[in-house]
């Protein structure tokens, strides 16, 4: 621990970084209703002159953002494959196809829990949320707006559905992280989610019912009638159009990983697109690059479909970029260590370390701007805390996935709220109040820490010595 020492920086220091990032981030977001780029850049670069002027070499602050970029470079890759999905579906009618459908069959009153379900069935196949808001998600806002309900509605359905069961999937990225950060069984993981996830889902289940049944006098016929119109004039639909969502499906079934699942859904809508749609391969590269766009003379059908493409994941993995950069930084060289040492005092009870936790993984979400900083970093920060309260890990990770990875999409400038604005078009500003279950889940966590409720402890052979005494 001596040799550590030298690194690790004072308080003032530690702080300084997070200060500057959150007043940066003020001014840029609500101020000059800017982007939280250079905010989020402007925090990374005050935390490497607060660790050089501690002593910290280049080395150790390049290595600090150098390994926490790498960690996610997979996820960063499916966010760019989902871009070219979304544009490739849209141009090749398999999400109108999809929306045409859901005219016919969905009905307004069972709409939004249908929605949930549904969400939550294609996400835990999947095992990504994003997949899940890029393609059923897309699909929904549209019928939605038929059916005369707020989209705000729909994409907080879409948002609590898609989450809940990227969380229970034994085949999502990020949940696999969580366990893998602390050594947790992947499976134990899960199952001590169900605990409080379960009881989240049935009251986002019950909210969103109540919800349909009162928005569902609202929808025009009209306007469904219009919008199938408009499908069917500007796209040639096919019973063929539903095999690459067919296939795509029963790949993940199989298990075969989320990367080649997604370029091959890419290559079977490429196809649909050149042989069903009559495109060319001029405006297949720019549909992937660049999104699909269309001109149907209706404003909203414009919006709706003009959407997709590598290009609009831009800003999502830039953003990405950065926020790793400032908690690597923060991570390699004591900062965050630091910070935990002054927080860990306050700890006395197994709620008030729940409560702590939860909290210092929506504040790395905030100003760090990325669900895996803040799965990361508060994991790596309390891990002696709960083994000096005899509790298991499992008990941790659960606690982060709460506050870390389901919050997430609910912070506009994070990396999950931008990218379920450019997937939907919704604001995380309009929808957060409706994604129930990603706000709902930290509350039952909570209560059930402070009321000691399936908190497992260590067994007895397990405890450390200084533990016992």
């Amino acid at each position: 621990m001596q040799q550590k020492e030298p690194y690790i920086p004072s308080m003032t220091l530690s702080l300084l970084p997070i200060v500057t990032t959150a007043l940066a981030l003020w001014l840029s977001i609500f101020k000059l209703d800017s982007q939280p780029h250079f905010a989020l850049f402007l925090g990374a670069t005050t935390a490497g002159l607060c660790a050089r002027i501690h002593g910290c070499s280049w080395k150790i602050i390049r290595d600090g953002f150098k390994h926490a970029v790498c960690r996610t470079i997979p996820a960063l890759l499916i966010l760019l494959i989902i871009g070219m999905l979304i544009g490739v579906w849209i141009a090749s009618c398999i999400v109108p196809v999809l929306m045409y459908a859901g005219f016919q069959i969905l009905t307004a009153q069972w709409f939004l829990p249908l929605i949930l379900l549904l969400c939550c069935a294609m996400s835990l196949i999947t095992g990504s949320s994003w997949t899940t808001i890029g393609t059923i998600g897309v699909a929904a806002i549209g019928i939605s707006d038929g059916l005369g309900i707020p989209v705000a509605m729909t994409a907080g359905a879409v948002v609590s559905g898609a989450f809940f069961g990227d969380k229970i999937s034994p085949m999502s990225d990020s949940t696999n992280l969580t366990s893998s950060v602390l050594g947790v069984n992947l499976f134990d993981h899960i199952r001590h989610m169900l605990y409080t996830t379960i009881p989240a889902l049935v009251v986002t289940l019950i909210a969103f019912t109540v919800m349909g049944l009162m928005v569902s006098g609202n929808g025009d016929a009209g306007d469904i009638t219009t919008y199938s119109e408009t499908i069917r004039q500007h796209f040639n639909m096919s019973p063929w159009l539903l095999i690459p969502p067919a296939a795509v499906i029963f790949l993940i079934v199989i298990k075969v990983p989320a990367i080649p699942c997604l370029i091959v859904g890419v290559i079977l809508g490429s196809l649909a697109y050149l042989f069903l749609q009559g495109g060319n391969l001029s405006n297949l590269f720019e549909t992937i690059h660049s999104g699909f766009q269309i001109d149907t003379n209706d404003a909203y059908m414009d919006a709706l479909f003009s959407r997709g493409g590598m290009e609009s994941m831009y800003d999502v993995v830039a953003l990405a970029l950065v926020s790793l950069a400032l908690g690597g930084i923060m991570e390699s060289t004591g900062m965050l260590h630091r910070i935990v040492m002054k927080l860990s005092r306050f700890v006395t009870s197994t709620g008030n370390l729940t409560l702590t936790v939860l909290c210092t993984s929506l504040i790395v979400n905030i100003v760090g701007a990325n669900q895996y900083l803040a799965v990361i970093l508060p994991g790596q920060m309390y891990e002696e805390c709960y083994r000096k309260q005899n509790l298991q890990l499992k008990n941790l990770t659960r606690t982060l996935e709460a506050g870390g990875t389901l919050p997430a999409a609910l912070i506009p400038w994070n990396s999950s709220g931008v990218f379920v604005y450019s997937a939907l078009g919704v604001s995380a500003a309009a929808y957060a109040p409706y994604a129930i279950l990603c706000w709902l889940t930290a509350v039952v966590v909570a209560v059930f820490a402070y009321f000691n409720l399936t908190m497992d402890r260590l067994p007895e052979t397990e405890v450390e010595p200084e533990d016992q005494q």
